[in-house]
């Protein structure tokens, strides 16, 4: 049985009602957290520009396939949806993470199972049975492929989500085990994204390689579902995805669980729009910062020592667009010492500019420790040490970030983050009515009533 059968097989045999409560419950958060990432994406300045490519190909709410862009009065196709869907839940980097990829699954296969779903008329129960499988697929083949697949360069986003989101569009669509196993052997083929957007590009750029994974994950169970199968050895053949794109994986990863459900629970949801590397400094800052009663002018400088791929991603000293911004540990750093919190607004003007947080941020120093990376990726070790004026120095440590497994955030943080970014696109009366109709999901005999909700009037 090759790789994608076994997977397939997970995928088919899914139910709801077997799934462990914490899986259930983790997973509603994820839903939530991902649809109020989706409504934020909309502040993002390149969202308008992205969302005009698909108007041409707007329908009518009850045309056959037609799915709802959230936020967004008029329905398209469903592979379009699941385009702009993924593209305004990871235009912000806002969106949840799998760390040992990493990967960030959420807006890609939430947005793949919600168009696929509407496509064929699901139940909300299909539809949360899809978005688990989603997650399930990603963390398996993350795990499959390794670290050194990020390390290559390509942006597992794009590439392993291809293959969430066709499991997910795919189990929406009721395809059984051999259309499902087409429909990954279309999604591998279509796998691709790279990280070249961390040198000369930004955050769309990212979007758009989780955008179109989950926009080709719909297209390959729609083509599965037609008749039309992709290769069987898409995962392990001799010329397939993990053995081309990961080569130095390590084959012990390659047994598929016989149950479901750890997948979302190995996932962190992120307190902080900003790049998931910042996120372990700015906690312990977040708390250093108040503890030690530190104000902006006590600091002379601060030291990140950091892991490699960290140190790739996250150290801009010279921060000159918002993208570079939401990555840099530097303008993380200068804005949790300036300001206490680290916003969405954070990212507009007029604090982009302004001088005192840009002159902290020059203050700021990221190094690569090669002692670190040895514990990279199962955790995510940073070491910040602050030296106040006077020459004092303050130590701290962070070794998974906040919203990990090990540090989860709370219930009621994910859903306040959710209303408040839902607030700001659909109007604070809706927000709760979806937050308690995502609680209420599995009892929605069609998730096109479900779907009405985000739509914008």
């Amino acid at each position: 049985m090759t790789a994608a059968s076994a997977l397939a097989r997970l995928v088919v045999g899914l139910r709801w009602s077997a799934l462990p409560l914490p899986v259930r419950e983790k997973v509603k958060l994820h839903v939530l957290d991902t649809l109020g990432v989706m409504c934020a994406g909309h502040r993002a300045p390149h969202s308008a520009s992205v969302l005009r490519v698909f108007e041409d190909s707007a329908t009518e709410v009850s045309a056959p396939g037609a799915a709802c862009v959230v936020g967004l009065a008029q329905p398209v196709p469903a592979a379009d949806a699941a385009f702009c869907n993924a593209f305004l839940g990871r235009a912000h980097t806002f969106d949840d993470t799998f760390e040992n990829g990493p990967v960030h699954p959420g807006s890609a296969v939430v947005a793949a199972a919600l168009a696929a779903a509407e496509d064929a008329g699901a139940s909300g129960l299909t539809t949360l049975e899809a978005i688990v499988a989603g997650y399930e697929v990603a963390v398996w083949v993350s795990r499959a492929a390794g670290p050194q697949h990020y390390a290559h360069g390509f942006h597992s986003t794009g590439t392993i989500n291809a293959f969430a989101a066709a499991a997910a569009a795919a189990k929406a669509m009721g395809l059984e085990e051999k259309g499902t196993a087409g429909a990954l052997g279309h999604a591998g083929g279509g796998a691709s994204g790279l990280r070249q957007y961390q040198e000369d590009g930004g955050l769309a750029d990212s979007a758009v390689n989780g955008a179109r994974a989950a926009a080709w994950g719909v297209r390959s169970a729609q083509l599965a579902r037609a008749g039309l199968a992709g290769p069987a050895g898409i995962l392990d053949g001799l010329w397939g995805f993990l053995r081309v794109m990961s080569p130095q994986r390590d084959a012990g990863t390659l047994a598929v669980p016989a149950v479901a459900g750890n997948g979302v629970l190995s996932v962190s949801l992120k307190p902080y729009p900003s790049c998931r590397f910042t996120h372990g400094p700015v906690e312990v800052l977040r708390h250093l910062r108040v503890e030690e009663n530190i104000s902006p002018g006590d600091v002379e400088s601060v030291f990140i020592d950091a892991f490699k791929q960290s140190v790739e991603v996250s150290d801009k000293p010279v921060i000159e667009t918002r993208s570079d911004a939401i990555l840099a540990h530097q303008f993380a750093t200068a804005c949790i010492l300036l300001t206490g919190e680290l916003t969405l607004d954070a990212f507009e003007e007029p604090m982009l500019h302004d001088a005192q947080l840009r002159a902290l941020c020059q203050r700021v120093q990221v190094r690569h420790d090669a002692g670190l990376d040895a514990y990279y990726p199962t955790a995510w070790p940073h070491r910040i040490t602050v030296r106040l004026h006077g020459g004092r120095e303050l130590y701290a440590n962070s070794e998974h970030p906040p919203g990990s497994p090990q540090l989860p955030m709370h219930d009621d943080e994910v859903k306040g983050k959710f209303l408040a970014l839902c607030a700001a696109r659909l109007g604070s009366a809706r927000a709760p009515i979806i937050r308690d109709a995502v609680a209420q999901l599995e009892h929605t005999p069609n998730i096109r009533t479900f779907s009405a909700l985000l739509q914008s009037v």
